[in-house]
């Protein structure tokens, strides 16, 4: 393409060995050495600074009384946008205010840096985000702190569902409540500190449990650009589960679905379901689950089996799952990564198809493939 202003990435420093050979950026392939070059080429690189024009540039080469011609500046400008070194900074954007384009700045160099999609200003992968409405089923652990960081980032709107209060014993790990939250409706607690992290995220609060409806899971699935389960996804396991209903509309309506859990022990992340047709269903995927995760051993299965149909015998103990919030920032903070690739694709999705499960007292790390895209 034709730049009217070009500018070397942001992103990417220049620096200049001591022989004068440039290297433009830091990141392995993302980077571009060039050896020996000419004089003029350390001046055309200080000069694309999203103000000059290209022939502004020749013109001050010649006044510098630099050998180089037309063709050879306009040859190397295109030689670095062929590698995506180049932005086009004149690029006026309908949807982004300025206080937002300066409030998302350093994650714009972020998605500049790795720009897989190619697109001529990094303010594109942001208007992605503006667009995008995510839909956040359960607002305890998981859910606010995937909220929170997805509001930071810039994601246009939130749409959260929860029919709990807020409680004292939810305030060590649930990250967008607060003392004075305490009794009040969790999603409206969190959609008033959502507004307070970022006011231009529209928030859309649902006071309400999701349950296996298929007409109201329907509703609260409508407009959705990619949907977080939020909880324990037990529907592999389960009949006439939330997460099977929100799996088949969602796979009716090609709207991705990321599924996380975990505890203070072990975190896991994904899988994504692009729904998309290029892999296996939700469903298909049911019975090879419930293989994997039974146990050989057919006294611990029947454990197993206990503990999903949550055959407890713990008299008046209060027994509740342990969780803490750094566990949870980490688990949201990997799942928010991949939303916001899904979303922008600045970069790809490492996590279609695939189960990542991290142990949080050894940092033992494995990938569980789920399934392979066709």
């Amino acid at each position: 393409m034709e730049y009217a202003k070009p500018l070397l990435k942001r992103s990417h420093h220049v620096l200049v060995a001591e022989d004068g050979s440039i290297c433009i950026g830091e990141i392995p392939g993302k980077s571009k050495i060039i050896q020996s070059p000419p004089p003029w080429v350390a001046v055309v690189l200080s000069r694309l600074d999203g103000e000059h024009t290209i022939p502004r540039i020749l013109k001050e080469l010649k006044a510098e009384h630099y050998d180089v011609t037309d063709g050879d500046v306009r040859d190397f400008v295109s030689a670095l946008a062929g590698f995506g070194l180049i932005e086009e900074s004149s690029r006026f954007s309908s949807l982004l205010s300025s206080e937002e384009i300066e409030r998302y700045d350093r994650q714009m160099l972020q998605f500049s840096l790795i720009d897989e999609d190619r697109v001529d200003n990094a303010t594109a992968y942001q208007e992605r985000l503006k667009q995008a409405r995510v839909l956040v089923l359960g607002m305890g652990g998981w859910g606010t702190w995937c909220s929170l960081l997805l509001a930071r980032s810039g994601i246009g709107a939130l749409r959260i569902v929860d029919g709990d209060d807020v409680e004292l014993s939810n305030l060590n790990r649930q990250v967008l409540y607060n003392t004075t939250d305490l009794g009040a409706r969790k999603v409206d607690a969190a959609a008033a500190n959502v507004r307070k992290h970022n006011p231009h995220v529209r928030v859309e609060p649902f006071y309400e449990f999701a349950l296996p409806d298929r007409v109201r899971l329907g509703e609260l699935l409508k407009g959705v650009t990619v949907a977080i389960l939020a909880w324990a996804s037990l529907g592999y396991y389960r009949k006439d589960s939330v997460e099977r209903i929100v799996h088949e509309i969602a796979r009716d309506r090609q709207i991705p679905v990321i599924e996380l859990g975990g505890d203070p022990l072990d975190i896991s992340v994904g899988p994504i379901y692009l729904n998309d047709g290029s892999h296996p269903s939700f469903e298909d995927l049911r019975r090879i689950s419930q293989d994997r995760f039974y146990s050989d051993d057919a006294l611990v299965r029947s454990f197993q089996e206990a503990r999903l149909k949550n055959e407890f015998a713990n008299g008046n103990r209060s027994v509740n799952a342990w969780q803490s919030s750094p566990s949870l920032a980490v688990m949201a903070g990997l799942a928010a990564d991949q939303v916001l690739k899904l979303i922008t694709k600045y970069d790809n999705c490492n996590l279609v198809g695939k189960r990542f499960h991290m142990s949080l007292r050894t940092y033992a790390t494995r990938e569980e493939v789920l399934f392979e895209q066709d």
